[in-house]
């Protein structure tokens, strides 16, 4: 006989959103516990929480969402036309069960944490008002396939993938305009220069605070690890907010040093909340990330655009230059200045070391890292490369790859 008091069995999705849930409570209360935290992090640590409560983060922005995984579709137009731009690209292991039957067990798991998220029900993914996905990798230019069954409205951008070329330049202005169209349809509204205008001022304060956040970081004022917290939390709605919140620390650690004097490089695959592996290893390893080029770090806003004059063509083609010119993804076939941008860096940063880190089935980057290493190398700059996952079942092989590679750094 059944006993009605007993307790009904989880469902997938009831396992799934719990274990994720767990998952970023539990990597904010080790954050909270470190010596360094301070109070001013909480504005971060509490907007990236609400990626496991999508019914909070609704009632927060209380805006139309706007789902998208890259930063060359400018943040700009989705602000100035009412959205809240979202990056779906998520980072949790416990998510990436739900997809695990509909991707190759060697899917980049970033690729199978995202597409998790949208089929996981009540998730802000699949509660988005509209995703718009950039071709920068062959899972990107699947996924809105793998999509179909979600139902939502889908805006596909097709990336040249020849940067430098006058041809390339003009389809990504189109791509652009074709953004705006699209998003201009689906708010029911035509966007007006002066909010494109005030939309640009925003993220023109956001830049000048991720400048000065980087300076700090740079100087070691700032860890490597919370200086990631942070600009992970920036597609997360409230873009004055988070401006105000980066002013904060950095006025708050002003002439405080507070990293190992290792310094390295960090290039490679994005590193996003809850899942810190990487730049937690590399501070047990007594390595500061004093310089880095992730699209979740140092490039999650591109150099600020410069238009010829105000009108709204020269506005979008400024920003259409800006986000295609300023990208140093290793999708494009044309990427050489991207080599020689790091080598400046770390020449006038004084970092004599280079950590890749590249996440299992993410070819780009797998590709390009062979030539990384004999460039790198023939110039005289030490180089490691690392290749995971988002599991910590290598974290102590991992270490001491990293202490070795600080003891020929320092």
């Amino acid at each position: 006989m059944n006993n009605p008091l007993s307790k009904v069995p989880e469902t997938k999705q009831e396992v799934v959103r719990r274990k994720t849930r767990q998952e970023y409570a539990a990597q904010t209360a080790l954050l909270k516990r470190r010596g360094d935290y301070l109070p001013q992090y909480d504005y971060f640590l509490d907007i990236l929480s609400l990626r496991a409560e999508p019914e909070k983060f609704r009632q927060k922005i209380n805006r139309p969402v706007a789902a998208l995984n890259c930063l060359q579709a400018p943040l700009e137009i989705f602000h100035a036309l009412g959205f809240v731009p979202y990056r779906f690209c998520s980072s949790t292991v416990s998510g990436q069960d739900v997809a695990a039957s509909r991707l190759p067990a060697l899917a980049c798991p970033v690729i199978k944490s995202a597409l998790s998220s949208f089929l996981l029900e009540d998730s802000i993914e699949s509660l988005a008002d509209l995703t718009v996905i950039a071709g920068t990798c062959d899972w990107m230019v699947r996924f809105p396939e793998l999509l179909e069954a979600h139902g939502g409205k889908i805006h596909f951008m097709e990336l040249p993938h020849m940067k430098e070329s006058e041809r390339g330049r003009k389809r990504w202005i189109e791509e652009i305009f074709l953004l705006k169209e699209f998003l201009e349809k689906e708010s029911g509204k035509m966007m007006s220069r002066s909010k494109l205008r005030l939309s640009l001022e925003k993220y023109a304060a956001a830049r000048l605070s991720l400048r000065k956040l980087l300076e700090a970081r740079e100087r070691k004022e700032i860890p490597a690890l919370w200086c990631m917290i942070m600009t992970n939390a920036l597609m997360m709605g409230d873009v004055e907010g988070w401006t105000h919140s980066v002013n904060e620390v950095v006025q708050v650690q002003s002439g405080k040093l507070c990293c190992p004097e290792a310094s390295v490089f960090l290039a490679g695959s994005p590193v996003m909340f809850p899942n810190l592996k990487i730049p937690q290893l590399l501070e047990d390893a007594g390595i500061h990330v004093a310089a880095d080029e992730l699209c979740t770090s140092e490039r999650i806003l591109a150099g600020v655009p410069l238009a010829e004059d105000n009108s709204e063509f020269a506005l979008l083609k400024a920003l259409a230059e800006q986000s295609h010119l300023g990208c140093s993804c290793p999708t494009y076939a044309d990427n050489e200045r991207r080599l020689d941008n790091i080598m400046a860096t770390m020449r006038d940063r004084n970092i004599s070391g280079l950590v890749l880190h590249i996440l299992k089935g993410c070819h780009p980057y797998d590709l390009c890292s062979f030539q990384m290493e004999q460039v790198l190398r023939e110039n005289g700059f030490h180089f490691l490369r690392i290749e995971t996952d988002q599991s910590r079942e290598d974290s102590k092989s991992l270490l001491l790859r990293l202490e070795a590679f600080s003891a020929v750094i320092q």
